[in-house]
């Protein structure tokens, strides 16, 4: 058999093997090398070929932009010098110690880019496993993550295989996706900013209009407007904080636009009203613009949970229930004790992999990493929930922001096709990285010498 036949056949036996769950994907690598005698560093390039080729499959998308390198490894490099081991892909040309100059010498030591690497050269795309989730979207969505070199990928797949066995997640998504701007004015008495309180209400009506019309392109509208005031130093400060609510766009442009209009329209009846204020301006600091805060209306709300039986739990999943529920117990008091407003594990590093892997608008995920967890018993059910209370996202490649091709096929292959299923999809790998960990944190199998 020439090696392009036996090649094509151990890729059509590990796929074999992947579809009846009997080979783990982040397993691919030593099951070459042990069954097939493939070696390192070609065992690598198969394995991704692999993973590629199982997910097109199960997809039905072929993968093109997200292609798998000449030579998808790592090789380690020593620096004697310094005595420090530089582990470099395999394309790497640039043979000396960033930290002296000094040359550095190749060892015969190989490993994976990522784990569970799919492909991607300069961003490494790792698979995380499939994800059914019920509820306000059904779907079975395949993960793939810009992770790093860590276990995450993995730890995701396996939380994966668990929620799917026990019937999936069930997702919560609010219907739209928020973006919010707010007009800050300081008046010298209570009474000046009582009146400015009534002349805008008596006018939001007809600037409300006049504001979705400056949203139309992205079928913006305004939701919500919210009145609080402050007082600092004899200073009566108001802000009027406006939300609009947008389907699969950021909107964070138009509500600007929008705002701003809003804001010089106020002016003018307040001069005619003969309204005294000191200032008036787009208070940035109340706006929930990249604000970790639970009050804070910019994104989506998303949510996904597992309810398990008791029974089953501690059966199926080797872990007492009593004991896996104090464990979220300690972790959330302990992140309240040091002043955090929510509690996350995985989620910080998980949905950051998957806004580099799909590349959509905003690049930064840094709201919508905010994360609470929770956990209870519900009629004798054990009920583990994430909630994600601000997921921003534009799904859709426009003025907003550009989605590359590669993210655009990334989209494509994991099923995202809205940014409500985007938000679904987040939360549930983040549902399954969490669960995942927890599991393992309870059975003491984590973080053992």
């Amino acid at each position: 058999m020439s090696n392009q036949k036996k090649e094509h056949h151990v890729i059509q036996e590990c796929i074999k093997e992947l579809k009846a769950g009997n080979l783990p994907p982040w397993k691919l690598e030593n099951e070459l090398l042990s069954k097939y005698g493939i070696n390192e560093p070609e065992n690598f390039r198969i394995a991704a070929i692999c993973r590629q080729r199982f997910i097109e499959e199960k997809t039905g998308e072929k993968f093109k932009y997200i292609a798998i390198s000449e030579k998808p490894y790592k090789i380690n490099y020593l620096c004697r010098k310094d005595e420090f081991i530089w582990a470099l892909d395999a394309r790497d040309s640039f043979f000396k110690c960033s930290l002296c100059g000094s040359k550095v010498e190749a060892l015969d030591q190989y490993g994976p880019l990522v784990e569970n690497y799919i492909g991607g050269s300069e961003n490494y795309y790792s698979y995380a496993g499939r994800i059914k989730v019920k509820g306000d979207i059904e779907k079975e969505f395949t993960n793939l993550l810009v992770y790093g070199t860590g276990l995450g990928p993995i730890g995701v797949t396996r939380g994966c295989f668990k929620i799917n066995k026990l019937g999936g997640a069930i997702v919560r998504v609010s219907e739209y996706g928020r973006a919010a701007r707010c007009n800050g004015y300081i008046f010298k008495s209570e009474k000046w900013r009582s009146q400015a309180i009534d002349l805008i209400k008596s006018n939001l009506p007809r600037i409300k209009v006049e504001m979705n019309k400056k949203m139309v392109e992205f079928s913006g509208n305004v939701s919500t407007v919210e009145f609080k005031r402050v007082e600092s130093q004899g200073d009566f400060i108001l802000y009027v904080d406006y939300t609009a609510d947008f389907k699969n766009f950021r909107g964070h442009g138009d509500i600007s636009k929008a705002v701003g209009y809003a804001k010089k329209e106020i002016e003018i009846r307040l001069r005619k009203a003969g309204i005294e204020y000191e200032l008036s301006v787009i208070a940035q600091g109340y706006d929930g613009d990249l604000k970790p805060s639970p009050q804070n209306k910019r994104g989506r709300y998303a949510s996904a949970e597992i309810r398990v039986s008791r029974t089953v739990f501690k059966r199926l999943l080797k872990v007492d229930p009593q004991k896996f529920i104090s464990f979220v117990k300690i972790d959330r008091i302990g992140a309240q004790e040091l002043g955090c407003q929510f509690y996350s594990g995985m989620g910080g590093e998980i949905i950051p992999a998957i806004y580099r892997a799909v590349q959509v608008n905003p690049r930064s995920p840094l709201v919508s990493s905010f994360q609470n967890i929770y956990t209870e018993t519900e009629n004798n059910d054990v009920v583990y929930r994430v909630e994600l209370p601000n997921i921003e996202v534009g799904i859709a490649s426009s003025r907003e922001g550009l989605i590359p091709p590669g993210g655009r096929e990334a989209l494509r292959i994991m099923g995202v096709n809205t940014a409500r299923e985007f938000a679904a999809a987040v939360a549930a790998q983040v549902l399954a990285g969490e669960f995942n960990l927890a599991l393992e944190i309870s059975r003491g199998k984590l973080y053992s010498s």
